[in-house]
């Protein structure tokens, strides 16, 4: 079972800071190793609640649908309901990568390149490069890296 978190946001001088601490234990940050082995990513803004990644890419780099089955028939960490990131959700992955640690920032195709779950149009989906945060949408049929959250 994953940590419950608690999110204290105040303001000062008109800079919002936000911090994040299990309950009943210390403060939790990003990038953070749980007892699991999974490590928190951040918050969701798809589901408003705490997002965790797998400590490293899948293996290989894959089409659309073979890294959306990888996810789904993922068995890590003790957990079964990895899935592929969304586009806001692979956004959080981006803007925290350094403190997540493992990405593959060279911006090399395809290896630099993240799939997300997120489809455009029928024949393509979105995805992001992890050098510079660059947000495309590829045909499902190229290849790209896949980082699984749950």
């Amino acid at each position: 079972m994953t940590d419950q978190i608690r999110t204290d946001e105040r303001e000062t001088r008109g800079i919002r800071y936000r911090r994040e601490r299990k309950i009943g234990g210390a403060d939790l940050r990003i990038g953070a190793v749980m007892k699991d082995g999974t490590i928190y990513a951040g918050f969701s803004p798809n589901t408003g609640k705490a997002m965790y990644a797998t400590p490293a890419d899948a293996p290989l780099t894959m089409k659309f649908n073979q890294a959306k089955e990888y996810a789904a028939r993922l068995d890590a960490h003790g957990y079964r309901d990895w899935r592929v990131p969304t586009k806001a959700e692979l956004n959080v992955l981006f803007n925290n990568h350094a403190a997540i640690g493992g990405f593959d920032v060279t911006g090399s195709y395809p290896a630099g390149w993240y799939w997300s779950a997120s489809p455009h149009q029928q024949w393509g989906a979105w995805g992001q490069m992890f050098s510079d945060g660059y947000r495309y949408n590829f045909t499902k049929g190229h290849l790209s890296s896949v980082r699984c959250v749950r």
